[in-house]
């Protein structure tokens, strides 16, 4: 028997969940029976003309048909929780299936791809386009290694390629069992030591809802490869910035699973950029601590956090997480706070501070205290402020600079994000729920973003706001923007 392609295969598998018979469907979708029997055969896919709303219709008709047990089976392996969620991700993986028929069928003649096909040479933008199997619709579970010269490609295509294609994925939701390792070149030849480190802050960010680690070795010079274990793969020898050559495409079991396990084997721990890490992990094993014990600090700040509280403000909002088992005991964290204000007053600071911080404070008055985003009342952001004065007027080791626009002119530092540099530890703290800290793990990557802090605290354009006079007048601006007194808002 013919290997059904795998549109057909998909259909087949949602109506077998739902327990729907073909007729069910013909009749919800104002269709003959047997155009329904043809496309589950694999034997045709519905016309292009009007595959949106057919694809529509089969999403609408499965969730609405099926069981409490079955939604819940899917739900799962969709990792979505509200039906009309469910909908949009079973549309989006028909779509997906459907385009990739459909494609084969125009380049090809054929509807089932073969188990490993060869190119001779492939441009960047289709190498990306290859990359966007359906498989990775399968958010449920799911194993891919990448072995990229990022550095190497044009611009233009290095994100569309380092994300793997994840933009399906719903915002503000965590896939855990989706494990991403990507391995790097990042020699300083090939690094810029500005625009790549900021690079990579976004890369991680924007991979943050599933479990993604970054590695680097030269190992990864002029390849371009991608596997999916067990399922797809992707393979060449980047030529030049656009360009790929010899590209093997496999979608063989046995040949996948063992590239994946080859190349999983280079990404080692000696290799990690950046190790995760959790605000209880922080606490708990001292690591945040140790983090202050430097000489020097060198922080970028796009968003207000528990380092910049007064005690009489941190009592307040200690107060408020009463009962939180994940923190240590309020003795401990009273320790920490009293340690983190010693640093901040009398340590040598350099603080960039994005003035949307500010401003994002005020409109939203929300602050991040340990890694927890709580709500202030206009009276404790007036607080917060009053102490930010504070650090400016009466403590001369701190050297606040605002930064009032794009630090490079095409290039931007999220504005939300943070970056707490020190010569002991350092940490990144993104401004997502999921996956959002990180400590630098190599000496190599530290040196790359001390280069990039050196780059944007001296930065001689109208970005920055450094004549302390005015940063206290940007300061007291905005303090005088939050009403008064002690009534809750």
């Amino acid at each position: 028997m013919a290997e059904k392609n795998r549109f057909s295969r998909l259909l087949k598998h949602l109506l077998a969940v739902a327990e729907m018979k073909n007729y069910t469907l013909a009749q919800q979708l104002r269709y003959d029976v047997s155009y329904i029997s043809k496309w589950t055969s694999g034997q045709m896919i519905p016309p292009e003309k009007y595959a949106k709303k057919i694809l529509q219709g089969i999403s609408q008709s499965v969730v609405d048909s099926c069981s409490p047990e079955a939604l819940a089976h899917l739900r799962q392996n969709y990792q979505v929780e509200a039906p009309e969620d469910l909908k949009l991700a079973i549309l989006d993986n028909l779509e997906a299936e459907y385009e990739y028929v459909r494609e084969l069928q125009n380049n090809t003649g054929v509807d089932v791809a073969p188990r490993t096909a060869f190119f001779p040479e492939m441009k960047l933008a289709q190498y990306a386009a290859k990359m966007k199997h359906p498989v990775l619709r399968r958010v449920s579970a799911l194993d891919i290694v990448g072995v990229m010269d990022l550095f190497g490609m044009a611009r233009d295509y290095q994100m569309r390629i380092a994300e793997g294609e994840n933009k399906h994925l719903t915002k503000g939701m965590e896939f855990p069992d989706v494990h991403y390792s990507m391995l790097i070149d990042i020699q300083p030849g090939k690094m810029d030591p500005i625009r790549d480190t900021v690079f990579l802050v976004d890369l991680l960010e924007r991979n943050s809802c599933i479990d993604f680690r970054l590695y680097g070795d030269s190992q990864a010079a002029g390849r371009a490869v991608f596997v999916v274990k067990d399922e797809y793969a992707i393979s060449g020898m980047l030529f030049n910035r656009d360009q790929c050559l010899s590209v093997v495409i496999s979608e063989d079991p046995a040949n996948c699973d063992l590239l994946y396990r080859n190349l999983m084997e280079q990404c080692n721990r000696d290799r990690l950029l950046f190790r995760k890490s959790s605000m209880v992990e922080m606490l708990n094993q001292h690591i945040y601590i140790h983090s202050l014990l430097s000489l020097q600090q060198w922080w970028i700040v796009g968003h207000l956090t528990e380092h910049f509280l007064p005690d009489d403000l941190f009592e307040e909002l200690l107060a408020q997480q009463a009962g939180d088992e994940s923190l240590p005991d309020p003795a401990a964290l009273r320790e920490t706070h009293q340690l983190t204000r010693k640093v901040v007053e009398e340590s040598n600071v350099r603080l960039l501070l994005y003035g949307t911080a500010l401003y994002n404070l005020v409109v939203e008055r929300e602050l991040d205290f340990y890694n927890r985003k709580v709500q202030l009342t206009n009276r404790q952001v007036r607080r917060c402020l009053e102490y930010l004065l504070t650090l400016c007027r009466d403590h001369p080791g701190v050297r606040i600079k605002i930064v009032a626009g794009r630090l490079l002119p095409d290039v931007e530092f999220c504005t939300r994000h943070c970056l707490f540099l020190g010569d002991a530890l350092s940490c990144l703290r993104l401004n997502g729920m999921h996956n959002n800290l990180y400590l630098i793990h190599r000496l190599d990557m530290r040196q790359a973003f001390e280069h990039t802090f050196e780059s944007f605290w001296n930065n001689d354009s109208r970005t920055l706001v450094e004549d302390q006079s005015l940063v206290l007048a940007n300061i007291e601006h905005v303090l005088g923007g939050v009403p008064g007194g002690e009534a809750e808002p």
